[in-house]
């Protein structure tokens, strides 16, 4: 069994655009740990704990995904207070982001998953452990990625640090 989620593929060049909106959230909470830059991803379906045969079920049904690539404009920082985290979102959520997080989520419910969220709220988890106050939103500099691919990552423990390793890329057309 391995800890298993569909997210969003970020290259190393968008994830180092994402470094200094994680600087800036940080100034605005000192107290926050900040997420490792390779582990910064746009979650579209948590899983939680998937078998060798599911996962090879989802593999299966992801790549029958024919969608197209799409541009996501993230232009502000937001805080939830549980699970304490600071994130980078989208004020506008791309029809495309939906229709790619919807088509996921259907297949995994059809493998038996349950969505663990009453809604999707697409964010970039800058830092945890952040205690901001109630309803914090700052606008910031818009910065505008492209997204053409999505994955399905191994949430897993090495050496003591949290990492997310991808296992397998789905390419948006």
């Amino acid at each position: 069994m391995q800890r298993l989620f569909f997210s969003l593929k970020f290259s190393a060049a968008q994830q180092q655009q994402l470094l200094p909106y994680q600087q800036q959230a940080l100034s605005l909470c000192p107290g926050a740990k900040a997420v490792d830059n390779d582990n910064l991803h746009l979650t579209l379906f948590f899983l939680g704990q998937v078998n060798t045969t599911q996962q090879q079920r989802l593999v299966d049904a992801a790549q029958q995904v024919k969608l197209a690539a799409f541009s996501l404009t993230l232009d502000h920082l937001a805080c939830f207070a549980r699970p304490k985290i600071l994130y980078l979102a989208p004020s506008v959520i791309p029809d495309a982001l939906l229709r790619l997080q919807q088509k996921v989520a259907e297949f995994c419910k059809a493998e038996g998953f349950s969505d663990s969220h009453d809604n999707y709220r697409p964010h970039i988890t800058l830092a945890r452990h952040a205690v901001c106050p109630e309803l914090f939103k700052r606008p910031v500099v818009p910065l505008t990625l492209q997204v053409s691919e999505f994955t399905l990552y191994h949430s897993t423990q090495l050496d003591g640090r949290l990492q997310y390793l991808p296992l397998y890329h789905f390419m948006l057309i």
